[in-house]
């Protein structure tokens, strides 16, 4: 044991040295696993090693506080190896490990002091900590990324070394304590004082090979991921372009067909009708693009929809790029439907339905491409009648293989080259699978090579009434009135979209003013008065919510325009962020004009007819809260009831788009009573209306909604400002 008295002064040293570049390996890599670990052992391995340097005439309670150190060296040694190659920690071994050590380090230490013993419980305990760190090292499989010639065999060979030293140790062990004299010292002895002297380092390098393994693997992962990256992008852009161009070939194709064919014009009124819902697909296309890159999915849209009148109008849609193939386009509905109207996502069902008949024309040079709608037996459910309607698309094209249907459905998945897509189908059938799932279906595909494909899927649908229509001339007349009497300021920058605004609006016999700039529109504001402002959200000088925030505390509440944001942006955050700062709707491009129009509709009744507050409100509801609170108080809170309003409907039309039934219920009986408690009686009673509607499964205007309860917030805020006028006299 002579060897050890002066191998530990320079052991103690190197360990030193060891615990240092650990300590400066784990600020290096401290999101690696186990390096924290590895650098408390190296800590506690240079701690014991001073406290052992003198051990032959120091006390046996500062050898067992050397030997507690040496075991809590060995657990961090086990516990980083394991937690770097990510294998449990196995908590029971070290129990009895710990109770098994520490009983015999107590005994010999104080019991009956043997040193020879003491040697021979450290040596078993490293022995096990070497095994268990082999069978870690073992147990791992190393990644394709992981170079482990150099990193893990060094780990094993430092193990080995260990383990190797202590056992040449424990066989020269002499229990006889004899005087150290250098020159006694054989080459063995040499030799082995210079192999315990480098088991730090060892130990240190081994280390330190791991933790720059790691890193190269992290760095080789991240470059597979930036170069899978680009190629998604290039499969990507190739089928966005696919998607893209069936709706453009439409709108081409029908344009070229309206230049051709003569003055026909209910012809001409069918291909019209046709560019526009194609130009709506490109719409509907970009907003999904959009929110799939974000992660996210849009709200279903429930609507009253007549399953044949969608069908028929993607069959109208997609008919002349059959016929330039020299396709036969087949369109087979179920007479039951017909006459019945369901409730459901309008925009997804023709964004699917498109999808698919687009890749079957797409794929199939030969034979025909069917569009099939069928009507199962209904079933009842929660009081309601709910049918199942079955949807398949089939087409004799080139078919897909076994290997292709593994992931046909999977988001640029393609290992095949740009220019020949079809195996994969492309973005389209992600796309289309994500609706269904959305809408509560399953899209499924049957196929054969060179025999055709068949893509299906089935929802379950709440019928519903037929929609009621506005179609009457009374109403026409009432609303060419409502219209007539309002003052319009458009701000528009783009003048090809003024044109369309100037196409939908001159039949209305409004007073319209065109401006393309905030600076123009702030100045038409001050010369004129205007009822309602049409407001491009980006314009060159500024942005328009930021210009109506600023301009809108220069208006009385009763006379301050109603503006109507017209907006590009997809994003429902930016929409509702709108209508809680002062923006009465918000209209997508491209604009329709029906839709335009019917709200302009709401506007000009609005502003046109005079309601009488006490019609709306609950005047001893009012009193009481006047003797509860103070005025100046009551007043405060009024003002900002109506921005209250736009938050509270903002949420409530969120639970309805995600069908959050039991919410919004819970949502409107809440807003209900606050209702009653401020004595907007009537808006109360609409909101009853509205939770009844909301039960039975009924189409609600949330928006036509949301105006009438800013109505009611204006009507309550003037009417408390004549309540203390008239107190006050």
């Amino acid at each position: 044991m002579q060897e050890l008295h002066f191998a530990m002064p320079i052991m103690s040293l190197t360990a030193i040295i060891s615990a240092g570049v650990m300590t400066l390996n784990w600020f290096m890599y401290q999101t690696a696993d186990g390096v924290r670990q590895w650098m408390f052992s190296m800590q506690l391995m240079a701690l014991t090693c001073l406290l052992l340097i003198g051990i032959s005439y120091q006390p046996e309670a500062v050898t067992f506080v050397a030997l507690t150190c040496l075991f809590a060296s060995f657990y961090f040694f086990v516990n980083g190896t394991e937690k770097f190659f990510k294998l449990p920690h196995s908590h029971t071994v070290w129990i009895i490990i710990a109770v098994v050590y520490f009983a015999l380090v107590s005994w010999f230490s104080f019991v009956d002091s043997n040193r020879a013993m003491r040697y021979i419980a450290s040596y078993s305990l490293v022995t096990i900590s070497m095994g268990l760190s082999i069978r870690t090292l073992m147990v791992c499989t190393p990644s394709h990324h992981q170079r482990p010639s150099l990193s893990r065999w060094g780990f094993l060979v430092a193990c080995l070394s260990v383990f190797a030293v202590l056992s040449i140790h424990l066989l020269t062990l002499d229990v006889k304590s004899q005087p150290a004299v250098l020159t006694s010292l054989t080459t063995s002895q040499v030799l082995v004082i210079a192999a315990t002297v480098c088991l730090p380092i060892i130990l240190c390098v081994a280390f330190s090979l791991l933790c720059g393994a790691q890193q190269l693997e992290k760095m080789a992962l991240l470059a597979q991921k930036n170069k899978q990256a680009s190629l998604l992008k290039g499969r990507f852009l190739t089928m966005l372009s696919h998607e893209l161009r069936t709706p453009l070939n439409a709108i081409v194709g029908h344009a070229d067909m309206l230049k051709r064919i003569p003055r026909e014009p209910q012809k001409h009124a069918q291909l019209c009708d046709v560019i526009s819902e194609a130009a709506h697909s490109l719409s509907d296309l970009a907003n999904q693009v959009l929110l799939q890159a974000k992660g996210e999915q849009v709200g279903a849209q429930l609507k009253p929809v007549n399953l044949p009148e969608q069908a028929r109008s993607v069959f109208e849609l997609l008919l002349p790029l059959s016929k330039n193939k020299g396709l036969e386009l087949k369109l087979r509905i179920d007479e039951r439907l017909e006459e019945l109207y369901f409730l459901t996502d309008k925009e997804s069902l023709l964004l699917i339905l498109k999808n698919l008949m687009s890749n079957g024309i797409k794929y199939t040079e030969h034979g025909e491409v069917i569009l099939s709608v069928n009507l199962q037996e209904p079933q009842r459910k929660h009081g309601s009648l709910e049918r199942r309607v079955q949807f398949s698309v089939s087409d004799t094209g080139i078919g897909l293989s076994q290997n292709a249907l593994d992931y046909i459905f999977e988001p640029f998945a393609s290992t095949q080259l740009e220019h020949n897509i079809s195996n994969s189908a492309g973005f389209g059938l992600s796309l289309s699978k994500q609706l269904v799932e959305h809408l509560g279906g399953e899209l499924t595909v049957c196929s054969e090579v060179k025999q055709g494909t068949v893509f299906s899927f089935s929802l379950q649908l709440n019928s519903c009434d037929i929609p009621a229509t506005q179609k009457a001339a009374d109403e026409n007349k009432a609303q060419q009135i409502a219209l007539s009497t309002s003052r319009i300021l458009v701000v528009e920058d783009n003048l090809l979209n003024q044109e369309v605004l100037k196409h939908y609006l001159q039949d209305t016999k409004m007073y319209c003013e065109y401006v393309r700039s905030l600076t123009d529109a702030t100045d038409a504001i001050k010369a004129e008065t205007f009822d309602v402002i049409l407001l491009d959200m980006h314009l060159p000088d500024g942005h328009g919510l930021e210009w109506w925030q600023n301009l809108q505390g220069h208006f009385e509440p009763a006379q301050a325009p109603t503006v109507i944001a017209l907006t590009g942006d997809a994003d429902e955050e930016a929409q509702q962020k709108y209508l809680q700062h002062g923006i009465t709707y918000c209209l997508e491009k491209p604009i329709s004009g029906a839709i335009l129009l019917s709200v302009l509709e709401h506007v000009g009744t609005a502003h046109t007819t005079q309601i009488n507050p006490l019609q709306l409100l609950d005047e001893q509801v009012v009193a009481h809260l006047n003797k509860q609170f103070d005025s100046q108080f009551l007043n405060t809170k009024l003002m900002y009831l109506a921005d209250t309003f736009d938050y509270e409907f903002a949420q409530l039309q969120g639970l309805a788009d995600i069908q959050a039934i039991e919410q919004l219920e819970v949502k409107l009986k809440t807003l209900i009573q606050e209702c009653i408690d401020l004595g907007l009686k009537a808006l109360a009673q609409a909101l009853v209306e509205t939770k009844d509607a909301v039960r039975a499964k009924q189409v609600i205007d949330w928006r036509a909604l949301h105006h009438y309860a800013k109505q009611n917030a204006l009507a309550l805020q003037n009417y408390q400002k004549q309540f203390c006028a008239v107190r006050n006299i």
